[in-house]
């Protein structure tokens, strides 16, 4: 089968692709999608030259809910909504490596070195239609609208909780450093999913006041902050480090800190006091479709899903390449907490 695909053929240029698809699994036609920082970094370039060069031409977007056109097994009907999940196992024998991910159940598919992940090291969801295995897909309840589409945000938290072995009553009290939208999802997951109090720390008065289910407080002035046993750093980037090291002074001994920002640049922390307090650093990023069932069973509560409704913005239909280029420009110069979605139409 033909379809069209818009494709990054290098930063800030997009082209039409006309390409043969395989039919062996479910067809799905893509219809809301939302551009993720990742996908911002790839089109200003915002990458090494060797990486862009490895990586291009691609299609972008790994954020994505569809309807599916045909499943010739039978699992999914035609017209059904779904999720689309970005990352895909290697079909092996878990043999290939000296020690399968698969091994551990805190890993899995988001660890293995030979997954692939939709914009990444694979085509994104920019396409007129896709073919995806069955089980990378998962319907979306009728009580859920196109909001469905922060589901892999939201499966994104889901994943830092259950990476720290965090379930529900565990953990009373949780601190989230990062006031963007990733920090947001985490602290409505850790508040919704595992029934925490959460505090919220940020630069960004306005921001902040979207996190009216959270105490808030700015990073120049923590000393109210209690010491909590669980931090998570959602900043990323140049405010890394700090985040990370008042995450390291507000942690009580024995601790853990979930990191969840993305840096490209080394930063510099207190290994001395991570010593001197016994903490536990943990990387998370990414899901897989377990995170995904958690996150539609928490878009399916009502008080939730009015929370991950402040963050649309808007929708945008996008039906050709100039309208595909003004949606990734707009995201590029937004600074708010929230997206604006496009409606996909080939």
């Amino acid at each position: 089968m033909f379809v069209k695909s818009y494709k990054i053929t290098e930063p800030g240029c997009f082209e039409i692709f006309v390409e043969d698809i395989n039919e062996d699994d479910v067809l799905v036609r893509p219809e809301y999608l939302a551009i993720c920082k990742a996908d911002i970094r790839y089109y200003k370039g915002n990458r090494s030259r060797t990486v862009l060069k490895r990586k291009f031409p691609m299609s972008l977007v790994h954020e994505g809910i569809g309807v599916v056109a045909r499943d010739k097994n039978g699992r999914f009907t035609s017209g059904q909504r779904v999720v689309m999940v970005p990352c895909e196992n290697a079909v092996c024998d878990g043999t290939k490596c000296v020690s399968c991910v698969r091994e551990y159940d805190y890993l899995m598919d988001n660890y293995c070195p030979r997954s692939s992940f939709r914009s990444s090291n694979a085509d994104g969801f920019s396409k007129e239609m896709i073919n995806i295995r069955a089980d990378y897909l998962l319907p979306i309840p009728d009580s859920i609208g196109e909001e469905a589409v922060f589901a892999e945000l939201i499966s994104v938290g889901c994943c830092a909780l259950r990476r720290a072995g965090i379930t529900e009553g565990k953990v009373k009290e949780i601190s989230v450093w990062g006031d963007g939208i990733m920090g947001y999802i985490i602290a409505l997951v850790a508040h919704y999913g595992i029934g925490a109090k959460v505090n919220v720390i940020g630069i960004n008065k306005e921001k902040l006041r979207m996190f009216d289910f959270a105490s808030t407080y700015l990073a120049n002035d923590i000393s109210a902050l209690s010491k909590t046993s669980l931090c998570i750093e959602a900043v990323g980037g140049n405010g890394a480090a700090s985040a990370i090291n008042q995450a390291i002074d507000s942690s009580l001994s024995g601790g853990t800190i979930i990191l969840c920002g993305v840096s490209g640049e080394n930063a510099p922390i207190n290994t001395r006091l991570i010593l001197e307090k016994g903490l536990s650093l943990l990387g998370s990023t990414r899901s897989n479709v377990g995170d995904f069932e958690k996150a539609l069973k928490l878009l399916e509560n009502e008080e939730f899903r009015k929370r991950i409704l402040r963050l649309v913005e808007g929708v945008d239909v996008v039906d050709d390449i100039r309208k595909y280029y003004e949606a990734f420009e707009n995201a590029s110069r937004s600074e708010s907490l929230g997206k604006r979605i496009i409606k996909l139409v080939f």
